[in-house]
């Protein structure tokens, strides 16, 4: 078998868990970079307009909100931060650790669950103004030390794939 690179285990490891939303793993070579993108639905009343950030309006019954999150390359990617949920270093030469990736799964299957509640919450009680989804960093980060005192984080690395 040959041996997983970063996509490969991301993909793998994305597809195990399930994950109850749309999802898409996309290889910008150009960038160095990895972005996981996302998707959430939530049906909305007819007579309610919402407006995106972009100012288009909302015309069918369901709201899609779309999100992403980008694996780079801190020496050779170009990317604008803002444009992500988050945005996660990794090594060009070293990769990612094993357990990263899978905390990372862990806490995007959280990340998106709340985000789903609070869609549906967005559209239905007109008192909140915005629906904004947040990446909570010192959560993972805290998650990942828990996980290497437990024992329970692998440390083995997956490699940025080669061209």
């Amino acid at each position: 078998m040959a041996k997983q690179d970063m996509i490969d285990y991301l993909d793998s490891e994305m597809s195990e868990a399930n994950l109850d939303f749309d999802w898409s793993i996309e290889w910008k070579k150009r960038q160095h970079a990895i972005e996981v993108s996302f998707t959430i639905y939530a049906q909305i009343d007819s007579n309610l307009v919402i407006q995106d950030v972009e100012g288009k309006v909302n015309t069918e019954n369901i709201i899609q909100f779309e999100d992403a999150i980008c694996f780079y390359n801190p020496e050779k990617s170009k990317i604008i931060a803002e444009d992500y949920l988050a945005t996660i270093p990794f090594d060009f030469k070293q990769g990612i650790e094993k357990g990263y990736i899978n905390t990372f799964v862990k806490m995007l299957r959280i990340i998106v669950t709340e985000g789903q509640s609070d869609l549906l919450d967005f559209t239905t009680d007109p008192t909140i103004e915005t629906f904004e989804m947040e990446w909570n960093q010192a959560n993972f980060d805290q998650t990942i030390q828990t996980l290497k005192e437990t024992n329970r984080y692998n440390t083995e690395k997956v490699l940025y794939p080669k061209f």
